[in-house]
Formats: structure tokens, C-alpha cells, sequence
């Protein structure tokens, strides 16, 4: 598993699958999902409003081509209200993500942090959680592990505690070897 990271908003980047938490108690969407419902002329908002996405925890939302961000897979992932958020929901989340994007035939996605800054949770904590539910998902089969590229999205602001979430990982996870971090390197120089 390869891990890379990008402090270029979402919209502006190009990725095969980008995966937005969606909270069940923010409509309209905040943060990146905030974003992309933005720059989708508020599709996301839309689909809220009429009851076809209500952010509830384990909901999996596919928009295919979604017009006016460089994605191929708009996928968004509900995660319950935001009150109700911890590192336990964050790693049970990553787990269900990583499946399904394996389920897709990706082997690619990015990702940002959800609720980040918002919620009472630490990016670091946040972080580790989300790669640990990765890891522990694909690590059923190695071929699949060695074969995924994910990219977190984030700001430049929030590389210290990136460090400290991948240095987190690094430490409490058994075979996390086999998780490639040295893209990251270069941004926390």
C-alpha cells in the first residue's frame, strides 16, 4: 500500500475515486464534501434535501462523473452525526471504505479527513485510525495490499500532525512495513 498526500484542494486534483465523509447532521455538507457540493452547483445538498443521501453511518453513495471536478468516482461515505465520531467509527469507516473501492475494482483513491477541525477528535488520531482500517482491510490479501495507491488530502497546516498520525501507525501496527509512506517525506521538510 502506498500512501501519498496532497495539499492542493480537492477539486483541483485529479483522482480515479475521491472519498468524502458525509455527517448525517451537517447539511448542507462542510468541509471538502462542503467543497465538491459547491463546485457540483449543490448536488450533494440537492440529494440531501429530496432523501436520497442522509449521511448515516456505513451509507455508500457512487456518483459516476461528477461534471466540474477532475474525478472519475465521486464516492461519498456516511459517517452518522458528527457529535458522534471517534477513532473507533474512523477505523470501522476506512475498513468499509477500503472494500468497497476493492469491491469497485479501484486501485486507486483519495481521501481527506472527515470532520477535521470540526470534530473533537486529533488529525493524528484521525489519521492513524483511517490507515489502520485500510491496512487491516486489503492485508486479507497481500496482492491487493502491495497493488493500492491512496492519497490523503489535507492542508499544509495539518503536516505536523500527519507526521504524527503516520508516525502513530508506524509504531502500534504490526507488518506496517509494508505500507510505503516515503512519498510523504518530501512534505515534512
Amino acid at each position: 500500500m502506498q500512501i501519498n498526500l496532497s495539499t492542493h484542494p480537492p477539486d483541483l486534483q485529479k483522482h480515479k475515486c475521491l472519498v468524502l465523509g458525509c455527517f448525517s447532521d451537517e447539511k448542507p455538507p462542510r468541509g471538502a464534501c462542503g467543497l465538491i457540493d459547491w463546485r457540483l452547483n449543490s448536488l450533494i445538498s440537492r440529494e440531501i434535501k429530496q432523501g436520497h443521501i442522509n449521511g448515516e453511518f456505513q451509507e455508500k453513495v457512487i456518483i459516476p462523473f461528477p461534471g466540474r471536478i477532475n474525478a472519475d468516482f465521486l464516492f461519498l461515505f456516511g459517517l452518522g452525526g458528527l457529535s458522534d465520531i471517534s477513532y473507533d467509527r474512523m477505523y470501522n469507516a476506512a475498513y468499509e471504505i477500503a472494500g468497497a473501492v476493492d469491491a469497485l475494482k479501484f486501485q486507486e483513491f483519495s481521501f481527506d479527513l472527515p470532520g477535521d477541525g470540526r470534530s473533537k477528535l486529533n488529525a493524528a488520531g484521525m489519521l492513524e485510525a483511517m490507515i489502520t482500517g485500510f491496512f487491516d482491510c486489503l492485508s486479507r490479501d497481500i496482492r491487493k495490499l502491495d497493488a493500492m495507491n491512496i492519497c490523503l488530502i489535507t492542508s499544509s497546516d495539518r503536516l505536523d500532525e500527519v507526521a504524527r498520525g503516520i508516525a502513530q501507525f508506524k509504531k502500534n501496527v504490526k507488518h506496517s512495513e509494508t505500507v510505503d509512506c516515503s512519498a510523504l517525506q518530501p512534505h515534512f521538510t
